[in-house]
C-alpha cells in the first residue's frame, strides 16, 4: 500500500499544479476570440454546478448552490447509474432504467434493463440502448468501457463504449447482490479490473475483480459496513455508506484497519447514492420503508453535503425525489461516483472557509492552486445596502462629499499611481502591519446596513460569532465610470496576515463592461464572476488588475478580516485627519 499511497499523492500534486493553469488556459482560450464574442462567454461562463438523482421514479437535477432540484425524465421505472456522454453534446447524459416492478429481478420482465441517453436539459430520450442485464444496481464508465452491476443475474458486466456491445462477463452469485462499481487503477490491476461492493444482505465485502481473467486479484475486505453501498476513492481510502447503520464511513483498502465512522444518521436511516467532489461527499438519506414502496410517487429523499476535510456536514436538503434515492452523480464528470473528482477547473471551489494565509507568499502558478487563488461563497442580502447608497449624493465618495467622516493621509500617491478615478468610503482602517485598527465616524451612518452583510457571510457561513472584531478593513470601493485599477499586489502584513473579501453592492449589468482578473506569475490570467451579492475571497497578494467600462458605478464593499479578534482598535472624530504612516503608533491624528 505504500508504493499506491505514494502514487496517490503524486498524482495530487501534479493536479494541483495543472488545475491552477487550466484555470488560466481556459480565460487565454477565451481571449483569442472577438471582443464581443468573449464578452457574451464570461456573461455566459458560470453555468450552475448540478448533481444529478437518479431514483426509483425520477431522474432529476440538483443545484448544489441554490438547492433547487428539476427533474429530467419520469415514466420508464427504475432508474440508477450515471455516466457521461462523452460526445459534443455536452446536455447529453446516460442513465440506466429497469422495470419498476421491484419482485422482477431476472430476465422475465416485458421490458428489460436499458441505458437511455438523455437530453439533460430538454428531459428527450435521444438514443436507448437494451442491455443483458437484470435489476441493474449500477453502471458507470472509464474509457471506452462501461460496467453494469447485473444484480438480477449476479454478474459484472463489461460493455464496450458507445455501441453498448456485451465484451465481458464475470460470475458472482445472486445473494452477493453486488450494488456499486469502481474501476480499479489502471496502472496498478489493468484496465478490466473492478472493486465490486457486494451488500450481501447483511454483512457486507468488497471484491477486486479482473474482467478480463475472472479472477478475484485479492481477499476480499470485510470491514466495510453493513448492507453497505457506494465506493468512492478517495486519497488512500475508500469512501462508502453504511447503509445498515445510517453512517458515512472511511475504509482501509488494506483491510488492516476497521472502517472509520466519519457521519451517522440518529434515526439510522437508509443511505444510498454517494459521490465526492472537491473534498465534499454528497450523499442520499431515506427513510427505511417496504420495498414495495421504494416507487412511491411521493417520496422523498435528503441529500447530504459533507466535508472530508474538515469533517462537518455542510448542509441538508429534502428533495422530492419522486421515490428512493439510487445514485447521486455529476454526469458532466466521468469518474464521479467512483473516485474524488471536480467541478469544471475554471469554476471556483465551493464550501472552502478562506484561502490559507501560507498561500500570500507566493504569486506562482505552479504553486498556487486555485482554492489559494479565488473561493467564492453563499449570496448574501444586500438589498438594504444597495439602496441606501442609490439614495445617497453623487459626490458622497468624493473629498468634497466627506464632512462628517474622519480623513486618511499619506496615501494619495499609492491612489494616484494604481487607482486614478476610483473614489471609497473608509468604515475602519489599520496601519501597514494590521495591528491597530481605527473606526472611522461614517460607520455608525452605514452600520445598520452593512452588519447584516457581515453576520450572512461570516456568522452564517463562516461560523464566526461576533464579525466586526476580526475587521481590519472595511471600505466602500467605487470605480466610477471609465475607471481602471491597474495590474498590482497589496504588499505589507495586512495583505499577507489577512483575508480580503469583496461583496459586490453595485455591478453594472452591460455584460463585459466590467471585469476583474486574477494575474499569477506565468502571465495567464483568471477572470472572476462578479454578481451582485454573490462575496468572494481573493488572494491579494496575487497581481490583479479591474476595469469598469460601463457608464454607471460599480461598488463593492471591501472586507479585510483577520482569523483572530483583533485588541488594539481606536475610534476617530468627525473632521480627524488621520496620518497613515503614524497609525501604527495608535496615534494617528496630529495634536493641535
Amino acid at each position: 500500500m505504500t508504493a499506491r499511497r505514494e502514487r496517490a499523492r503524486a498524482r495530487r500534486r501534479r493536479r494541483v499544479a495543472l488545475i491552477a493553469c487550466a484555470c488560466a488556459l481556459a480565460v487565454i482560450c477565451a481571449r483569442a476570440v472577438t471582443p464581443r464574442r468573449a464578452r457574451e462567454r464570461r456573461a455566459d461562463a458560470r453555468t450552475p454546478r448540478e448533481l444529478t438523482l437518479a431514483s426509483h421514479g425520477a431522474f432529476l437535477a440538483l443545484d448544489v448552490e441554490s438547492k433547487a432540484a428539476r427533474v429530467i425524465h419520469r415514466g420508464r421505472g427504475v432508474y440508477y447509474g450515471t455516466f457521461e456522454d462523452g460526445s459534443s453534446s455536452s446536455d447529453a447524459v446516460w442513465v440506466a432504467s429497469r422495470p419498476d416492478n421491484a419482485k422482477t429481478r431476472t430476465r422475465t420482465a416485458t421490458r428489460g434493463d436499458a441505458l437511455l441517453r438523455i437530453d439533460a436539459k430538454r428531459g428527450e430520450i435521444l438514443e436507448e440502448r437494451a442491455i443483458d442485464a437484470a435489476f441493474t444496481h449500477d453502471v458507470v464508465r472509464r474509457g471506452d468501457s462501461v460496467f453494469v452491476a447485473d444484480t438480477g443475474n449476479g454478474r459484472i458486466l463489461e460493455l464496450e463504449y458507445p455501441s453498448m456491445r456485451t465484451l465481458r462477463a464475470v460470475e458472482l452469485s445472486v445473494k452477493a447482490h453486488v450494488n456499486t462499481l469502481a474501476p480499479a487503477d489502471a496502472s496498478e490491476y489493468g484496465e478490466h479490473a473492478v472493486w465490486a461492493v457486494l451488500h450481501n444482505l447483511g454483512p457486507s465485502e468488497v471484491a477486486l475483480i479482473d474482467l478480463e481473467t475472472g479472477r478475484e486479484l485479492r481477499p476480499r475486505l470485510t470491514r466495510v459496513g453493513t448492507k453497505s453501498h457506494g465506493l468512492v476513492i478517495y486519497e488512500d481510502r475508500f469512501i462508502m455508506l453504511n447503509s445498515g447503520e445510517g453512517q458515512l464511513i472511511s475504509v482501509d483498502p488494506s483491510g488492516v484497519e476497521d472502517y472509520e465512522i466519519l457521519w451517522t444518521d440518529d434515526s439510522r436511516t437508509f443511505m444510498k447514492g454517494l459521490c465526492v467532489i472537491d473534498d465534499v461527499a454528497f450523499f442520499g438519506v431515506s427513510a427505511f420503508g417496504r420495498r414495495e414502496d421504494r416507487g412511491d410517487p411521493n417520496k422523498s429523499s435528503d441529500v447530504v453535503a459533507f466535508d472530508l476535510v474538515r469533517k462537518r456536514e455542510l448542509w441538508r436538503q429534502t428533495v422530492m425525489t419522486h421515490g428512493l434515492l439510487n445514485v447521486i452523480a455529476a454526469p458532466q464528470i466521468e469518474s464521479s461516483t467512483w473516485s474524488h473528482a471536480h467541478w469544471n477547473a475554471n469554476s471556483p471551489s465551493l464550501y472552502a472557509e478562506w484561502i490559507p494565509l501560507a498561500a500570500k507568499q507566493t504569486n506562482n502558478c505552479e504553486a498556487t492552486d486555485r482554492n489559494s487563488l479565488l473561493l467564492t461563497y453563499d449570496d448574501v442580502d444586500v438589498h438594504l445596502l444597495r439602496d441606501y447608497i442609490q439614495g445617497l449624493p453623487r459626490d458622497v465618495f468624493k473629498e468634497s462629499g466627506k464632512n462628517g467622516n474622519a480623513l486618511l493621509g499619506g496615501r494619495d500617491g499609492n491612489m494616484q499611481k494604481f487607482k486614478p478615478n476610483v473614489d471609497g468610503m473608509l468604515l475602519f482602517f489599520s496601519d501597514r502591519g494590521g495591528e491597530h485598527v481605527f473606526e472611522f465616524p461614517f460607520w455608525k451612518r452605514l452600520e445598520p446596513y452593512v452588519q447584516p452583510v457581515l453576520i450572512d457571510l461570516f456568522t452564517d457561513q463562516l461560523g464566526v460569532s461576533d464579525p466586526l472584531r476580526h475587521v481590519i478593513r472595511l471600505q466602500l470601493a467605487v470605480m466610477n465610470p471609465g475607471s481602471e485599477i491597474l495590474p498590482h499586489v497589496d504588499t505589507g502584513d495586512w495583505a499577507r496576515r489577512h483575508h480580503r473579501f469583496h461583496v459586490p453592492i453595485i455591478v453594472p449589468q452591460n455584460a463585459g463592461a466590467v471585469e476583474f482578473v486574477m494575474m499569477p506569475e506565468s502571465g495567464q490570467e483568471i477572470a472572476v464572476p462578479l454578481i451582485e451579492g454573490r462575496p468572494f475571497e481573493i488572494n491579494n497578494a496575487v497581481t490583479h488588475r479591474v476595469r469598469n467600462s460601463a457608464s454607471s458605478w460599480r461598488i463593492h464593499l471591501l472586507v479585510d478580516f483577520s482569523e483572530q479578534p483583533t485588541a488594539k482598535r481606536h475610534v476617530l472624530k468627525p473632521g480627524d485627519v488621520c496620518d497613515y504612516a503614524k497609525m501604527g503608533s495608535g496615534r494617528c491624528v496630529a495634536v493641535t
